[in-house]
């Protein structure tokens, strides 16, 4: 499974972008994420305060189209799809601005002073937190320094 569903949500506009989210996505996309950001499920589940038995329980399951408590066996639900994606996107901008994936994981789990020395994968686990993480990146892309 490749990222592309959750790029397909960052490029939708943003109604839909939010019924898309509340949908959810293929359990395997949080997998793949967190093997793009070079972190192990457990580390980004736990950063996104997320159960990381309960993510796993989804990644095995194979999607089989039968619902469990209004959640297709197989997916993440509205929250962690949402979560998945906040952490999908500040990776994203983080890679733009610092111009590749490699610097982008090294930087998501440096200490940044301008963050009050907390990593900003550590922030990931609010919106606001994420917020915060993209307004840095801004910052660092326009010359300024936090």
């Amino acid at each position: 499974m490749s990222l592309d569903t959750l790029e397909r949500i960052y490029r939708t506009p943003g109604p839909l972008q939010v019924e898309r989210l509340n949908k959810g996505v293929n359990a395997s996309v949080f997998r793949t994420l967190a093997r793009s950001m070079d972190l192990s499920v457990k580390i980004l589940a736990e950063s996104l305060g997320l159960s990381e038995r309960t993510i796993r329980y989804r990644i095995n399951r194979a999607p089989s189209g039968k619902k469990r408590a209004h959640v297709h066996v197989g997916y993440l639900t509205g929250d962690e799809t949402e979560r998945s994606y906040r952490a999908y996107m500040v990776f994203r901008r983080a890679k733009e601005v610092l111009g590749n994936a490699m610097n982008a994981r090294e930087w998501m789990q440096t200490e940044q002073r301008a963050l009050g020395d907390k990593t900003p994968l550590s922030m990931l686990v609010r919106d606001v937190g994420a917020g915060t993480v993209l307004n840095l990146l801004g910052a660092i892309e326009d010359g300024g320094y936090l």
